[in-house]
């Protein structure tokens, strides 16, 4: 039999009992699938999954610092990972935990030095907006408290008085992540 015949046979066989129908179901149940952003409207959609296992207790209150050393951005230009940071406010909005119970750290270095940069300055050494700049500004207005390594700044060339009003200059990414550590904080690095 000829591979074209045996892919025939198989196609009819398939049709016959039914795969057809499990293929529908699967691509309408994917067609289905919600994406909501409870609370950093513009960044981090997530899909609801009140099923899963491993919800956060919403009366916890949840300490994370996120270690954000790389620059890489996504498809809008934003950093990947303060995109992540977003998800996780979204996620653990969504499970229950509200903003009083929510404390998440954002320490920047390495890469994503410039992230920390305000609009001005950021235009003013690179020649165009900063895609970050909104998805900073939603993520503190989310109660996200942010932190650049003062020694990152220093290594490019950096002033403090170049850094986003939603920034706090860290002595380093070197203490300041054991510092929050010792406060409790749970190390989420990215």
């Amino acid at each position: 039999m000829s591979r074209m015949s045996r892919l025939l046979v198989a196609s009819t066989l398939a049709l016959g009992l039914g795969v057809s129908g499990a293929f529908a179901a699967t691509s309408d149940a994917s067609a289905k699938m919600t994406w909501v952003n409870p609370v950093v409207k513009d960044y981090g959609r997530m899909h609801p999954a009140p099923y899963g296992a491993l919800q956060p207790n919403p009366d916890k209150t949840w300490k994370v610092v996120f270690d954000v050393n790389n620059g890489s951005n996504d498809s809008d230009g934003v950093n990947s990972a303060l995109w992540h940071v977003a998800r996780a406010v979204n996620v653990y909005a969504e499970a229950g935990v509200d903003h009083e119970h929510r404390k998440f750290a954002v320490v920047l270095h390495g890469g994503a030095t410039k992230d920390a940069l305000s609009a001005a300055a950021y235009k003013a050494k690179f020649g165009h907006d900063d895609p970050n700049t909104k998805l900073i500004k939603e993520l503190a207005a989310a109660g996200v408290h942010f932190y650049i390594c003062g020694q990152a700044l220093a290594d490019n060339g950096f002033t403090p008085d170049q850094v986003s009003s939603h920034v706090d200059v860290a002595l380093s990414a070197l203490a300041a992540v054991p510092v929050l550590e010792s406060e409790g904080y749970q190390l989420f690095e990215m």
